[in-house]
C-alpha cells in the first residue's frame, strides 16, 4: 500500500535523502577527478531533497559547497586563491565563452558551478567580486535534461548536478561524466518513485 510522503520523512536515509525503502547508498561510489570543483550554493537550498550540486559531493574526491546568502555565515572570498588556480565559472553569460575554449596553464584547474534557483544563481557573480573576477563559460551541445523533478526555467536547461557532469567531461574525458549520470539516473528515478508514495516491492 502507499504512504504519504508526510508520514515517511523520518524513514529517511541521512544519506541520500530519501525513504530508505529507495536508498540508493550502494550505488554512490566516488569518482576521483582532477578538477577541482567548488559549488557556490544558496544557503535556502542546502537540505532540499531535490537539490542535486550535494549528490555531486557524494560521487566526486575533490567537489565541495560553499554557501552563500546566509547573513550568520558569510560567503568567504578569500577561499579563492588565482595564483594557485585557473578558476573556471560555469555560467552563461554575455560575455561567456564556450567550455572547449577555456585553456589550462600550470595553475590547477577549479570548476565553480553555481547552485540555486535559476534567478538565484544567475546573480551570484554579480553580488560577489571574487566571482565576478573569474573568466565566465557555458557548455554547449549538452542535450536535454534528464532532471524531472524540478520545473526548468526552459529548454536546454541542465541541473548543477548534470552542468557539472558534461563540465568534467569537456576537461577530462567522457568516462567521469558516464560514472556522474549512471548514478544520476538512479536518483531521478528513486526519488520519482519515493514520491509517488508507493512502496511496494518490485
Amino acid at each position: 500500500m502507499s504512504k504519504p510522503r508526510r508520514n515517511t520523512r523520518e524513514s529517511r536515509c541521512p544519506t541520500c535523502r530519501i525513504n530508505t525503502h529507495w536508498c540508493f547508498c550502494e550505488h554512490l561510489s566516488s569518482f576521483h577527478n582532477n578538477t577541482e570543483v567548488i559549488i557556490p550554493m544558496h544557503y535556502t537550498e542546502r537540505w532540499l531533497t531535490s537539490n542535486t550540486a550535494y549528490f555531486a559531493t557524494l560521487v566526486l574526491n575533490k567537489c565541495k559547497i560553499m554557501e552563500r546568502g546566509n547573513m550568520y555565515d558569510p560567503f568567504d572570498p578569500n577561499a579563492f586563491d588565482f595564483e594557485e588556480n585557473n578558476y573556471i565559472y560555469l555560467f552563461p553569460t554575455q560575455d561567456s565563452l564556450p567550455l572547449n575554449e577555456f585553456v589550462a596553464d600550470h595553475r590547477k584547474t577549479c570548476l565553480v558551478v553555481p547552485d540555486g534557483s535559476w534567478s538565484k544563481a544567475k546573480k551570484f557573480h554579480k553580488r560577489e567580486d571574487v566571482l565576478a573576477k573569474m573568466p565566465k563559460f557555458h557548455l554547449i551541445d549538452v542535450g536535454e535534461s534528464i532532471y524531472e523533478l524540478r520545473k526548468s526555467p526552459g529548454e536546454n536547461f541542465l541541473c548543477t548536478y548534470e552542468a557539472i557532469a558534461h563540465a568534467l567531461s569537456v576537461l577530462e574525458g567522457s568516462e567521469v561524466k558516464d560514472h556522474m549520470m549512471n548514478i544520476f539516473k538512479v536518483f531521478v528515478e528513486r526519488v520519482k518513485k519515493s514520491r509517488k508514495g508507493d512502496f511496494r516491492l518490485d
